[in-house]
């Protein structure tokens, strides 16, 4: 074994020792310091790798009873969440997609168009997953695009060691990433949040405001556009051209597919049957979850003899299932103990600092969490403990009510943060050092965020300081 996975190995269980033993701190419970504990030991096990991912997962969801964060019955349903099971639907959508060769006929017509060069390739990829989610919810545009980009890479006869298949797989995961602050169809948690507002303004009696569609959009859209921008040149420095050849991709492909001849009763019907995922998670998602409509959707390709359950065993990665199961659980610890509330209060500054310094410390703090924890979770964590921050130091809650989706969006560095960057881990091309890179995104991101929160809102008619009503004495 290497010494740094040795060091790693002691590292981890060595930190989570000093959190669980050290004096709790005032207004932390005791399950609260187990339940960042243990998120300790996984954080650094994640970072180093000394074992794989899916063993680091599943040891903090054993961790969780044994150190008292949460009962065993509690840790483990938190393992059965929504997401979970949307992992396991995209890798089955994309085992259909390749047996019936779906996917190489639409890869096909995609490399056709874009068959310049690396880097029209790549950036086509990312522009393309990140306008879909103008229309359709991020995780599904995921669903949609990964067999695409995996058909590509087995056509270009990539290896594991691929600076190119990287750079097409985080284009993907990025792309989505970025998109999905697009508008409120490209996620679910700005729907939420916009719940948590009318319903802090029904709790404080103050007249209605509602943020509609459009204004919605026109604030976040701007910071959306910058993200993937920034995203394509942190890619293009991170994984440069290797001076590959496309045209004969686009030829074996063009071979694959004039074997399969027109197109067959199985894959019209996988067709539709994604069509109806798709529009599935965009109607009913928020109300029953995209992994309801990720299984449901499966059932039907199994139901419709398009999939065998052989296929399934062997394309759907079950270690990335496992991995986002145990992440899930560790973050969903963390709420359910109130330590993400507690570190809310710690970090972000109430007395004798300026809107601003709060502001930018909400917008830290919420990009930091959802690296750790689900983007609707840190939601309902940030923006109850927020909006009356907000209010008692001056702030708009509508400005606040912005920031919270929009910086849960900036899942660019764990394959725990978002189920996108977890299906691409889950191909075997990526570890978690490949995607540290995404931290330079992360950062310029919020810094893009506040010069758009203070130069461009104001434009549009969006305040960010408080109108004397809204503000407490």
């Amino acid at each position: 074994m290497k010494l740094r996975a040795i060091a790693a190995l002691v590292l981890g269980p060595a930190l989570m020792a000093g959190v669980l033993l050290a004096p709790a701190p005032d207004g932390l419970s005791h399950a609260g310091q187990a339940a960042l504990a243990v998120l300790s030991l996984c954080i650094t096990w994640w970072l180093l790798t000394p074992v794989a991912l899916p063993v680091t997962s599943l040891l903090g969801l054993a961790l969780l009873p044994v150190t008292g964060a949460l009962p065993a019955a509690d840790a483990l349903a938190l393992f059965g969440n929504q997401a979970v099971f949307f992992v396991i639907g995209v890798f089955l959508v994309a085992a259909v997609m390749y047996r019936t060769g779906l996917s190489s006929r639409l890869t096909l017509l995609f490399l056709r168009r874009f068959t310049r060069g690396e880097d029209a390739l790549a950036t086509a990829v990312l522009l393309v997953s990140w306008g879909l989610c103008v229309i359709v919810v991020s995780h599904a545009v995921a669903a949609i695009m990964l067999p695409l980009v995996l058909e590509i890479i087995r056509a270009l006869d990539l290896g594991p060691r691929s600076r190119t298949a990287r750079r097409l797989l985080l284009s993907m995961a990025w792309g989505t990433v970025a998109g999905s602050n697009l508008t409120l169809l490209s996620s679910a948690r700005a729907s939420l949040a916009l719940e948590l507002y009318a319903g802090f303004r029904v709790d404080h009696a103050l007249p209605p405001d509602p943020i509609g569609v459009l204004q919605f959009s026109l604030g976040s859209a701007p910071v959306s556009f910058v993200s993937v921008l920034i995203a394509a040149i942190v890619l293009r420095v991170a994984f440069p051209p290797e001076g590959l050849d496309l045209a004969p991709a686009v030829l074996t492909l063009d071979a694959d597919v004039r074997k399969l001849g027109p197109a067959s009763h199985r894959e019209w019907m996988t067709l539709g049957v994604i069509g109806a995922m798709v529009a599935g998670m965009a109607l009913a998602g928020p109300s029953v979850g995209l992994g309801t409509v990720a299984l449901l959707g499966s059932v039907a390709l199994f139901a419709l003899q398009i999939l065998q359950w052989e296929d399934a065993e062997r394309y759907v990665n079950w270690g990335v299932a496992l991995m986002y199961g145990g992440a899930i659980a560790v973050g969903g610890a963390l709420h359910k103990t109130g330590a993400t509330t507690w570190l809310v209060h710690e970090l972000v500054p109430q007395h004798g600092v300026g809107p601003l310094v709060v502001l930018a410390s909400l917008a830290v703090v919420t990009a930091t969490f959802t690296e750790f924890v689900s983007n609707a979770a840190v939601i309902a964590v940030v923006l109850p403990v927020a909006l009356p921050i907000a209010q008692q130091v001056g702030l708009s809650p509508r400005a606040v009510t912005w920031l919270a989706p929009i910086c849960a969006g900036f899942a660019f560095v764990l394959p725990t943060s978002t189920p996108a960057l977890a299906m691409v881990f889950g191909t075997g091309y990526l570890r978690p050092r490949h995607t540290l890179v995404g931290l330079v995104i992360t950062v310029l991101s919020l810094l893009a965020f506040l010069g758009i929160v203070l130069g461009l809102w104001p434009l549009i008619g969006l305040q960010v300081l408080a109108p004397p009503d809204l503000r407490l004495p």
